[in-house]
């Protein structure tokens, strides 16, 4: 007489377990990856306005509410070019109204003197929709808009002073400020003397 063949029990509970890790996998995809551009300072997406969705359809926190979002701060410099470039605080955890006040960090290690300006850029994570957040930034005092002089072996301290809007966008939780320096040019776009937070310009 044959004996009754038990459940393969073992395959099933391989099979549940595959399933429970595929799930697993992924839901946890977009906040690992989010977390991965975080750490290594990877640009996320930037939220740009978009015509099909005007600002007055966003959902906008109050002004008297205690709400805080992270900010960072990253810096690169133009390939080939000497000088050491970083923020002096990588994360601020920011809340909304209030002042903040920073600085990045310069040294030049080359040869010889040199101009340098910086290019920022602005990226958000979060939000239900696109929404430039420029718009949400007021900057109080930025190093982006002048030439700024390195000599050599010298620590060069660049103030940056804003404030975000308590107006900012419902959802958005993080804004990563994205600095590059490079060697300032004759007549260099880049260079705005006349913009208000200039340093010349700033009272």
């Amino acid at each position: 007489m044959t004996p009754p063949k038990r459940p393969h029990t073992r395959t099933l509970l391989l099979c549940l377990l595959g399933l429970t890790w595929g799930i697993a996998i992924t839901v946890g995809a977009v906040p690992l990856y989010r977390i991965f551009c975080q750490h290594f300072g990877i640009p996320v997406p930037k939220i740009i306005a978009s015509s099909s969705a005007p600002a007055e359809n966003f959902t906008v926190t109050d002004p008297t509410s205690n709400r805080t979002v992270t900010v960072r701060f990253t810096a690169n410099t133009q390939a080939g070019l000497p000088v050491a470039f970083h923020p002096t605080t990588y994360t601020y955890k920011v809340k909304l109204g209030e002042p903040v006040l920073t600085a990045f960090a310069a040294k030049n290690n080359g040869s010889r003197a040199l101009d340098g300006v910086a290019v920022h850029m602005l990226y958000a994570m979060g939000g239900s929709g696109s929404q430039d957040v420029s718009s949400y930034v007021d900057l109080q005092q930025c190093f982006c808009f002048a030439q700024e002089h390195y000599p050599v072996g010298q620590d060069i301290n660049l103030p940056l002073a804003f404030t975000l809007s308590p107006k900012l966008p419902e959802g958005i939780h993080t804004i990563t400020f994205a600095y590059t320096l490079f060697e300032a040019l004759p007549d260099d776009p880049r260079i705005k003397p006349d913009h208000p937070n200039a340093p010349q310009n700033r009272t």
